[in-house]
């Protein structure tokens, strides 16, 4: 399998005829444009695509043109394992590498009428290198959580009023834990509703893309830790040791709280068409949200 990021021109003996070159981009192109998404995202290996047009297809491989988030359409020619021995090969050719893609990518994997499932085509290509999205997002759930610091926490009041705030905040046995002023907005809202939203993000030096940062976002159930409790002298050591003297001093604010924030549902941001629900008691559970990918406007 070969991907270029310009097309090799077709060969000069048209493998298809005219009218059946014209069916197949037809019904790919009307019918099967989250399959052309999947082609690009998996085995183009451009994961940030959100669309995808198959504009030529020979016995050697398939031609896209993949759009991409900055609006740059890109030219994509995915090789076939071994060339096509017939026309009739395209069909279940292309629905291997569909369903291949869709599987890879954690899509919906699409259902065809009389299509064997088992063994892949000769022809089909093989999974590219680096080409696991799940792997990826995997891996931006582990460094959101390797890596945060302070988490920004969503809330809202008893008359629903919106607020967004920055805490210190730890990640113990399953539940973040935030030491919060009982004078700020944040804590009046989460002692009125018990919820809140906690978002971690890639930082903005550090991200390749400004518009497609790994975020990770918990709705959550919220309780207080009070300061006789087992839990706050446990949790208070582990604050100490994160953020270091501040913590200390925070400790002696009588008006300082402690909250046990316990995620319920959990959506990961890994990129470009990279979304994702999130297991809150395991963090590399994942299943895709969206195979479509997002539209773009005509003209």
């Amino acid at each position: 399998m070969t991907t270029t990021a310009t097309a090799p021109h077709p060969s000069a003996e048209p493998f298809f005829k005219p009218e059946h070159l014209d069916r197949i981009l037809g019904h790919m192109n009307e019918d099967h444009a989250s399959a052309n998404l999947g082609y690009v995202r998996h085995y183009g290996n451009l994961p940030e695509a959100i669309a995808a047009t198959l504009t030529g297809i020979d016995q050697n491989g398939i031609y896209l043109d993949a759009t991409l988030p900055s609006g740059e359409v890109r030219a994509i020619f995915i090789g076939f394992a071994k060339p096509l021995s017939s026309p009739a090969d395209a069909h279940p050719v292309l629905v291997d590498m569909a369903i291949a893609a869709a599987t890879a990518l954690g899509a919906a994997v699409p259902q065809v009428p009389g299509h064997t499932a088992g063994t892949a085509h000769a022809s089909a290509p093989v999974r590219p290198a680096g080409g696991d999205a799940f792997g990826r997002a995997r891996e931006a759930a582990a460094f959101l959580r390797e890596n945060f610091r302070t988490v920004i926490l969503g809330t809202v009041s008893a008359e629903g009023e919106p607020d967004a705030s920055v805490a210190p905040a730890v990640f113990v046995d399953g539940s973040f834990y935030v030491y919060i002023s009982g004078l700020s907005h944040h804590t009046h809202n989460i002692r009125a509703t018990k919820r809140a939203s906690v978002f971690l993000i890639e930082d903005e030096s550090s991200a390749r893309q400004l518009l497609a940062r790994r975020r990770l976002t918990f709705a959550s159930s919220a309780a207080p830790v009070t300061r006789d409790a087992g839990r706050f002298t446990e949790i208070l050591p582990i604050l100490k040791e994160k953020f270091g003297p501040v913590m200390e001093h925070l400790e002696t604010m009588v008006d300082f709280e402690l909250f046990q924030l316990t995620p319920e549902r959990g959506r990961l941001v890994a990129g470009f068409g990279q979304a994702y629900e999130v297991n809150p008691a395991d963090w590399t559970q994942l299943s895709h949200v969206n195979d479509v990918g997002h539209a773009v406007r005509k003209g």
